[in-house]
């Protein structure tokens, strides 16, 4: 692995675990063993290096969420996986990771909550039509729409001051939104796809 890429994943690590402004530049050297004038020599500031490790971490998730979807057998599995894989990142990541970017790097929320760069959703407009192609999902649905309002619904249901995790968990989340949503556009054989794999989840 090449310095640069060293830097950064280690990094990147650093700032999910404490958060972005708890971190110095002086920390990240030394977790590197490196010099602090390497460190500047090769990113010219902690701004820099939060944008580098967000690219760099956006790339490699993106890869696994292909991956998953190419190797799962349906697409009801790989939204489980997927659904799986987010929350276990989640869990990972310290609350003051998202809290110093909205406070001191508007430049980088904006492109977070933005369609675009980190918000891709050609992958989820895919699985969707392999839906509709393998009878999961219904014929006649608006993918591009159906698709929108998804993603919109995630932008609600991650804002920690629309539900803050002190009161309400994943579980609840994904119980009372997403999964009558996935029943609400499955047909039979989807639903019983959505009964098998989301069993734990759709139990009261």
């Amino acid at each position: 692995m090449e310095l640069r890429e060293r830097i950064i994943k280690e990094a990147f690590e650093l700032f999910i675990k404490y958060g972005i402004r708890s971190v110095t530049m002086d920390q990240v050297s030394g977790q590197l063993g490196i010099s602090k004038r390497t460190l500047y020599e090769t990113f010219k500031d902690k701004g820099e290096l939060l944008r580098e490790g967000l690219d760099h971490f956006a790339n490699i998730k993106r890869a696994e969420a292909l991956e998953i979807a190419e190797e799962s057998d349906n697409v009801i599995l790989a939204i489980y996986i997927l659904t799986r894989s987010a929350e276990e990142m989640k869990q990972k990541i310290n609350p003051l990771f998202f809290e110093d970017i909205k406070k001191y790097y508007r430049d980088v929320h904006n492109m977070l909550t933005a369609d675009g760069r980190y918000r891709d959703h050609t992958l989820t407009i895919q699985l969707l039509r392999k839906g509709v192609r393998d009878g999961l999902f219904k014929k006649g649905l608006n993918i591009e729409l159906v698709n929108g309002f998804f993603h919109q619904v995630m932008n609600i249901v991650i804002d920690e001051e629309v539900f803050p995790e002190d009161r309400y968990t994943d579980e609840d989340i994904f119980r009372s939104i997403i999964m009558p949503y996935l029943v609400g556009i499955s047909t039979q054989k989807g639903q019983e796809q959505i009964r098998k794999y989301f069993e734990k989840e759709v139990k009261s």
